[in-house]
């Protein structure tokens, strides 16, 4: 199994699950838990391969463009924020509490959809990134592209808000299902595909936001649309695990006990996580937006 996990570099850099489910979890703990860090080496390698071929791609993209590099310091700040927030989700002890309580792996998933996705955005990976490629590569990757669009297909519908904001929706919900989440508890493997399954839909639902550099950015006006019917429907799936009456993952069911609480008030207290501070961001990005939008107004009027 690992050697083929290692065969998917993504897979293995976005995988915040050990194989504790696959295994057998132990009931608990046995030493503090701001101790156990899960420092699984082919997570670590591939972390730091990432940011080395970043780093690599970013000075010979500053070599190229020195007048007018098109990658600024606000840019690679928020690309090694990201990789904080990667570490912090796949190899802290929140990765191996999230295999103990459910509330501690919504908070993994909200690290790695809210936090680090949009600073991975930010960061403009797919422009650095790039120029680890040699000239030729660069070159034949633009005229692929230009052949798409010669041939009826429009650029913007890889970025389109509206299926971006679908695909989002059903990724965060189907996941959340009790036999798709039940499979990832269980496997190692359906739980890598969850993570990347998350903080790709997420790096696109952010891109369409976020995008640093190129020119799809949606306005503010729609952009607090989007937000707000995000912050809708994930309120309803907060909503809905808080107040179950009863158990969606009994993998759970006698994990959580030596932490103190029920695996019922574990997931409620999933789901409160989930209904209010997950969706606050949303809506703290979008009163951000929409203050924006009026000060340009202001300043358009005056």
């Amino acid at each position: 199994m690992k050697t083929a996990r290692a065969s998917f570099l993504a897979v293995a850099i976005l995988s915040g699950a050990t194989t504790a489910w696959a295994h057998g979890a132990p009931a608990a703990l046995e030493a503090p838990w701001w101790t156990q860090w899960d420092l699984d080496p082919l997570i670590m390698i591939n972390l730091t391969a990432l940011a080395a071929l970043y780093a690599w791609g970013l000075r010979r993209l500053r070599a190229q463009r020195a007048g007018h590099p098109p990658v600024s310091r606000r840019h690679v700040a928020a690309f090694a924020a990201a990789m904080v927030f990667l570490v912090i989700a796949l190899l802290s002890p929140v990765a191996r509490l999230a295999g103990e309580l459910l509330w501690v792996h919504m908070v993994q998933h909200m690290v790695l959809m809210n936090l680090a996705a949009p600073l991975f955005v930010l960061g403009a990976p797919g422009r650095v990134l790039l120029w680890v490629l040699n000239p030729a590569e660069r070159a034949a990757i633009g005229r692929a592209w230009q052949t798409l669009t010669k041939r009826g297909v429009p650029r913007y519908l890889f970025w389109q808000p509206v299926s971006l904001w679908v695909l989002y929706a059903v990724v965060l919900w189907v996941w959340h299902l009790p036999r798709f989440y039940e499979a990832a508890l269980r496997s190692a493997v359906v739980h890598d595909l969850q993570h990347l399954m998350f903080f790709g839909a997420s790096a696109l639902f952010w891109r369409v936001l976020f995008d640093p550099i190129g020119r799809l950015r949606m306005a503010h006006a729609p952009a607090v649309l989007y937000l707000f019917l995000t912050s809708l429907h994930a309120t309803v799936l907060g909503v809905f695990m808080a107040l179950a009456p009863r158990l969606w993952y009994p993998t759970y069911a006698g994990r959580t006990e030596p932490w103190g609480v029920s695996a019922l008030e574990d997931q409620q207290l999933a789901g409160y996580i989930m209904w209010m501070p997950a969706c606050m961001a949303y809506a703290i990005i979008a009163a951000v937006l929409f203050a924006s939008w009026l000060r340009h107004d202001d300043s358009v009027t005056a």
